[in-house]
């Protein structure tokens, strides 16, 4: 018992080593993607947060798996060099102790990434979705940058600032034009800003001091206006239609139906807690295998049989979403493959210890 906590907790050290190193390159590399979209004016910079703290708990359900399967791999190969590995062998301790420790850990990860898969993942993207809503309607003028043209409502209208005022809630020195069908207008102003009306809740970009001319192109019967303000509605963002997207289905949802799509997309919901419960195990047999002379070699074997078996997932995914795979079936196949190398591998290594133990005959 003492050795099973204590090699659970290098387990444990090495997994959060490895999740620390990727959560750190996770949120930076999507901080940075949202900091340049919302430069551009494509998100609102207030919904930044929200959307980053959505998108670390989703990729949670990938980074956890990974992770401790590295994290294994890495302690057990360390606990080789450091030849603690052949003194628990020599007190006889075999593989099956290192094999219950690695499974309790990924009982422990199955659970979260159950969790994530079939509870939180559906509700994070919908509310994703309702943030990329909201912002397409945040980001219109607000998001115009000094020198820069901004397209707004599929092209129909463009807005350009020269600078921006001191305070950061005026553009100064604009210039927009609105397309209506065959009717094209355009407006220098001096000043404008971004105002919401209390009352209906509608937004308008209002111009102050400037010069309107409407019309169509070719046409000498141009109207031109100059006003101190002009108030321009911001049309709003239809919210997108999720009611046929199985992915956002809540999974109780999944259940309801029978038809192929749902049974598809409840069967990849199953199988990454599936494979996080598996994987662990597998990193386990793998590394021991191999010696710390050449554990370079055996660690490229395990990243290739990971990627592996996820790619025979996505395979089956795809292929019972084409109809060319009865959903019956499903990625069952995929977790039997593995747990029939998982056996070969432990009869391999309950040999190997056997053959080790065995009397030497006498000379």
């Amino acid at each position: 018992m003492i050795l099973q906590r204590y090699v659970m907790g290098e387990f444990v050290r090495a997994f959060a080593m490895i999740i620390g190193g990727l959560v750190v390159i996770y949120f930076s590399t999507r901080f940075a993607s949202y900091l340049g979209q919302a430069a551009d004016g494509k998100i609102a910079p207030a919904h930044i947060a929200q959307m980053l703290g959505l998108k670390m708990l989703v990729s949670m359900k990938d980074l956890v798996p990974m992770s401790l399967f590295l994290g294994i791999f890495a302690a057990i190969v360390r606990l080789q060099r450091d030849s603690e590995l052949t003194a628990m062998r020599a007190a006889g301790v075999g593989p099956g102790l290192l094999l219950m420790a690695a499974l309790k850990l990924s009982l422990g990860s199955a659970l979260l990434v159950g969790a994530i898969t079939l509870y939180a993942e559906p509700r994070a993207e919908g509310v994703l979705q309702e943030i990329r809503d909201q912002t397409e309607n945040e980001a219109t003028i607000a998001g115009v940058k000094a020198g820069r043209f901004k397209e707004i409502s599929s092209g129909r209208r463009i807005f350009y600032a020269e600078q921006i005022a001191q305070n950061a809630t005026r553009l100064e020195e604009t210039f927009v034009q609105v397309r209506e069908g065959g009717d094209v207008g355009l407006m220098r102003s001096d000043q404008a800003y971004v105002e919401t009306d209390a009352a209906s809740g509608d937004r308008f970009a209002v111009f102050l001091d400037g010069i309107s001319y409407a019309g169509q192109p070719g046409a000498l019967d141009y109207v031109i206006t100059n006003f101190g303000k002009y108030a321009l509605r911001i049309e709003a963002h239809a919210p997108t239609d999720l009611s046929d997207q199985l992915n956002y289905m809540k999974t109780g949802d999944l259940l309801k139906y029978a038809a192929p799509g749902f049974t598809t997309e409840f069967q990849w919901r199953i199988a990454q807690p599936v494979a996080a419960l598996l994987l662990p195990l597998f990193a386990v047999l793998i590394a021991l295998a191999g010696n710390s002379q050449n554990w370079y070699l055996w660690l490229l074997t395990a990243v290739s049989g990971y990627f592996a078996y996820n790619n025979m997932l996505g395979v089956g995914k795809a292929l019972m979403k084409k109809e060319v795979l009865s959903p019956d079936i499903g990625l069952w196949p995929a977790h039997l493959a593995l747990l029939c190398g998982l056996a070969a591998m432990w009869h391999f290594q309950r040999r190997r210890r056997i053959r080790t133990r065995a009397p030497r005959p006498a000379a």
